[in-house]
C-alpha cells in the first residue's frame, strides 16, 4: 500500500473551506474600492452574463446552438495512466475513481461526478466565454472534497506591483473584495488575449440579430394572425321583389335571409355541409401576392446570421438550405476541429485535479486524460486513410526514414 507523507507538503496550504461567494445573489455593479483591476472587455459581466443566459434559456436557436456545442465537445473520457508499479498504478485508478465519483459541487446528482463537471464546464464556456471554481480539500487535508463552482461574472484579475502576474479576486455584494487562493483557483478564458484574461464569450455577436429575428417573428405572426386566412366568403345576391311586396316588408325578407345565412355559418360544425338557394355564393378568401414567400426568405436571411453568431454549421440546427454532401462534411469537420480546441482547456483542468489528488496521498502515479476523438461521417474513407497511413509508415521504417517509436507515436493518435 501507498504510505502517506508525515508532514504537510507545500499543496496543503489549500483551505478546507470555500474562501468565494456561489455568486447566485444579485450583486451590485459598483467597482468602487476595485482599482488596480484589469477592466473586463465591453460590458460590466454582471449586467452582460444574466442577459447571455436569458439568450441561452428562452431563444430557441441560441439554446439549440449552445446545446449543440455542449454535447459535440461532451465526447467519452478516458484516464490513461503513467509512472509508478502495476500495484501503484490500481491505488491510484482506484484514487482518481474516488474522486471522479464526488468532485461534483451537487451531491444530489448521484453518480455524476466528473462527467457532470466536465459538461458544467462546456456550458460556462460556450455561454459566458469563461469558467470559474475553486478547489477545497478535506478536513484532514489528504485529498479533495468538492471543486466549487464560482460565478465567473464576479471575478476580477489584478496585477501584482505593475507586473504580468495576475491574482484572483472575487467581488461580493457589499462591493468588498475577496483575495482567492491561486493554489487553489482554477479558471478558464475562451480567446483571451494579452489585455483579456478573462475571455469573450461566443454569444456576443447575437443580440443585434437576436433582436431583429425576434421582432420579425412577432411581426410574421401579427401578420398571419391578422390576414386570418384561408377563410370563408359568403355573397349574398337578395331576390327579386315579389309583386304587391312593400318596400318594407322586401327589406324585412332580405334581413332574415341575411341573418340566417350568417347564423347557420356560424354555427356551422367543420365536416357539415351549408345549403342554400343560387343567390349565396361560398368561397375560400386568399391574401393575394406572395406575402409568406417573402416572410420565409426575410426569417432564413436573419437566422442564417444567428447560425453564423453561434460558430456553427446550418445543419447543425436542423436547417438544410441545399448544401452538398461533401460541403456538409467539410463543415462537420471544422466544427469536430473547434470542439477539440475547447476540449483542450477542459482536458487540463482534469488532469490538474486528478494530479493534485495523486499528489496528496502520496502517489508517484500521474494521469492523462483524454477525450474520444469525433466519429467520422465517413467510417470506411477514415478506414482507407488509416490503413494508406499505416502502410506508409511501416515502408518508411523498413527504408530506415522512420524508427519504431516514430512508427508507434504515429499509431497513437488512433486510439
Amino acid at each position: 500500500m501507498l504510505r502517506r507523507v508525515a508532514k504537510t507538503p507545500a499543496e496543503n496550504l489549500l483551505p478546507t473551506t470555500p474562501q468565494a461567494e456561489s455568486g447566485d445573489s444579485a450583486l451590485s455593479t459598483s467597482l468602487s474600492g476595485a482599482d488596480g483591476f484589469v477592466t473586463p472587455p465591453g460590458a460590466d459581466p454582471l449586467l452582460l452574463f444574466p442577459f447571455l443566459r436569458f439568450l441561452r434559456d428562452y431563444i430557441p436557436d441560441v439554446s439549440a446552438g449552445v446545446w449543440t456545442w455542449v454535447r459535440l465537445c461532451s465526447t467519452p473520457q478516458r484516464v490513461e495512466y503513467h509512472g509508478g508499479t502495476e500495484e501503484q498504478i490500481e491505488e491510484a485508478r482506484a484514487i482518481v475513481e474516488r474522486l471522479d465519483a464526488n468532485i461534483y459541487e451537487f451531491d444530489h446528482m448521484k453518480s455524476q461526478g466528473m462527467d457532470a463537471l466536465v459538461n458544467s464546464f462546456f456550458l460556462s464556456i460556450f455561454t459566458y466565454g469563461s469558467f470559474a471554481g475553486e478547489v477545497v480539500l478535506r478536513e484532514d487535508r489528504l485529498g479533495i472534497d468538492r471543486l466549487y463552482f464560482i460565478n465567473p461574472a464576479t471575478i476580477r484579475f489584478r496585477r501584482v506591483n505593475g507586473s504580468r502576474r495576475l491574482l484572483p479576486y472575487q467581488l461580493t455584494q457589499d462591493n468588498s473584495e475577496i483575495a482567492l487562493n491561486p493554489a487553489s483557483f482554477v479558471y478558464y478564458g475562451l480567446d483571451t488575449d494579452g489585455g483579456n484574461p478573462y475571455g469573450r464569450s461566443p454569444l456576443l455577436s447575437l443580440p443585434f440579430v437576436v433582436r431583429i429575428q425576434q421582432q420579425l417573428i412577432e411581426d410574421m405572426a401579427r401578420a398571419m394572425h391578422n390576414s386570418g386566412w384561408p377563410t370563408l366568403h359568403v355573397t349574398y345576391t337578395p331576390p327579386e321583389r315579389e309583386p304587391g311586396e312593400s318596400p318594407g316588408d322586401y327589406y324585412e325578407r332580405t334581413e332574415n335571409d341575411y341573418e340566417s345565412i350568417r347564423q347557420n355559418i356560424t354555427g356551422k360544425e367543420t365536416d357539415s355541409n351549408f345549403i342554400t338557394y343560387n343567390n349565396v355564393q361560398i368561397e375560400y378568401l386568399n391574401p393575394s401576392g406572395s406575402v409568406a414567400q417573402r416572410w420565409s426568405l426575410s426569417l432564413q436571411a436573419i437566422t442564417e446570421q444567428v447560425v453564423a453568431g453561434l460558430h456553427l454549421a446550418p445543419f447543425m440546427l436542423g436547417r438544410n438550405w441545399g448544401t452538398t454532401e461533401t460541403w456538409g462534411a467539410t463543415q462537420y469537420q471544422l466544427m469536430t476541429n473547434n470542439a477539440v480546441s475547447v476540449q483542450r482547456g477542459a482536458k487540463r483542468m482534469c488532469e490538474w485535479l486528478r494530479n493534485l489528488e495523486l499528489s496528496l496521498h502520496g502517489s508517484p502515479v500521474r494521469v492523462r486524460h483524454h477525450f474520444t476523438p469525433h466519429p467520422h461521417l465517413s467510417s470506411y474513407e477514415a478506414a482507407r486513410t488509416r490503413a494508406l497511413e499505416a502502410d506508409t509508415a511501416l515502408k518508411l521504417e523498413e527504408k530506415g526514414i522512420f524508427s519504431a517509436e516514430e512508427v508507434r507515436n504515429l499509431m497513437e493518435k488512433w486510439k
